[in-house]
């Protein structure tokens, strides 16, 4: 059986892995047609896959892929997980930003793979746009520090909102509001995070 794959009978399935021979049980045709929920996730995975495809073309990317799979493990597999799971912004800290320019705000954010960017955006207690940019990460890889351009007068209310972004282009979002200008106390919304691959 060294070597062999295919379909014997309608029973059983034979596949290469890894110069390993894998026996399955035959997977018949379903009759019932699939739901939007399954169409959905097939379409997801199908993005995911062309993502992975993509990602071992290039051989840098492929080898920070590959330098995360575990045992009987591929840098594809490792591609596919990273498509199919978005990150998210933990926690925003506003103690060392006052609504002055040079002010910083620190953000938490974590992915399954690798967070690639995180930007910030605020809008003063009137929701008139205040500024956006990009944080800085930090050696620890989990933190990232933004520091203000502009001056905000309307302090309290404001929303201070932080979007992180990984390899794959999936987003995931917080947005803290700043409800007292005194101890810096805040209410946080947490978004879903948006699968937004490619």
């Amino acid at each position: 059986m060294k070597g062999m794959s295919g379909t014997i009978g309608k029973e059983l399935t034979y596949r290469q892995f890894r110069g390993k021979t894998i026996v399955s049980r035959y997977q018949r045709p379903h009759s019932v047609p699939p739901t939007a929920k399954k169409i959905a996730a097939q379409v997801k995975f199908a993005k995911a896959t062309a993502y992975a495809r993509g990602a071992i073309d290039n051989p840098e990317i492929k080898a920070m892929y590959q330098s995360a799979a575990g045992i009987d493990q591929r840098a594809f597999n490792v591609a596919i997980s990273d498509a199919l799971h978005p990150p998210k912004v933990d926690n925003i800290e506003l103690d060392s930003y006052h609504g002055h320019a040079g002010d910083s705000v620190m953000i938490t954010a974590s992915d399954d793979f690798k967070v690639a960017a995180v930007r910030v955006a605020i809008t003063d207690g009137c929701g008139t746009f205040v500024e956006e940019g990009d944080a800085v990460e930090q050696a620890d890889n989990k933190h990232w520090v933004y520091t203000s351009t502009n001056e905000n007068a309307r302090l309290t209310g404001s929303a201070i909102s932080a979007t992180a972004v990984d390899m794959p282009g999936n987003i995931g979002k917080l947005i803290v509001f700043y409800e007292d200008a005194v101890d810096g106390c805040v209410q946080s919304k947490q978004i879903t995070a948006v699968a937004k691959i490619f």
